[in-house]
């Protein structure tokens, strides 16, 4: 196992063991203007990938992140499940069989996942009140960040974090176009988007992991 599908497996155990957490918290979010299926379907999902990760330790980055889409597409339902799933797998293809990956090229991979995303949510833009108005300014800022601190992954990813967090905050006062929460109309204004905070729970999984290890 090389030293990149080593961090990789540690940094999806820290990112799926802060998911599963905020379990409740997810569902109260969602509950308020969608199904209320969020927090139990990625509780369900990323514990899957925690029972899978002891098996990928012979993969490359790109193997492990195409097999936690599989898993994703078969423990996570619905759309909410497909979309997560496309992701990881898109990210997988572009990163290859590459045993080691530089900062721009994480940047294209997540690229990469957030087009798949986009994609798989019929069109999904920034201002739809999805888990995109988190990821997309996310992932610029990555790229952003990429080219002006150097090696220093934790600065790199408090940038990317905050992005993430600002675009979940503008969630709040959106008006829900896609998914349940779209019927809603006018009453979907005044609550965050659980799928936001499900990036951005990721992103500070990723940030704290990597102040730590430092």
């Amino acid at each position: 196992m090389n030293g990149q599908s080593e961090t990789l497996l540690k940094l999806m155990e820290a990112v799926s063991n802060k998911l599963i957490a905020n379990e409740k918290t997810l569902t109260d979010l969602d509950s308020a203007i969608g199904d209320g299926d969020c927090g139990n379907s990625i509780k369900k999902g990323f514990q899957a990938i925690l029972d899978k990760l002891p098996s990928l330790k012979d993969q490359s980055p790109g193997g492990i992140l195409k097999q936690i889409g599989i898993v994703l597409t078969s423990t996570i339902g619905g759309v909410s499940g497909a979309i997560y799933a496309t992701a990881f797998l898109r990210a997988g293809i572009k990163a290859g069989d590459s045993e080691t990956l530089g900062l721009q090229e994480i940047h294209e991979i997540m690229q990469v996942a957030l087009d798949g995303v986009k994609e798989r949510g019929e069109g999904t833009k920034v201002g739809d009140k999805t888990m995109v108005d988190a990821l997309e300014p996310a992932v610029t800022a990555f790229g952003e960040a990429a080219c002006n601190v150097g090696d220093d992954v934790a600065s790199l990813l408090e940038k990317t974090l905050e992005a993430a967090r600002k675009g979940s905050d503008r969630t709040i006062d959106l008006l829900a176009k896609k998914g349940r929460a779209s019927y809603l109309g006018e009453r979907s204004k005044g609550h965050r988007d659980a799928g936001s905070v499900v990036i951005c729970l990721m992103f500070e999984a990723a940030h704290d992991f990597f102040t730590k290890e430092v």
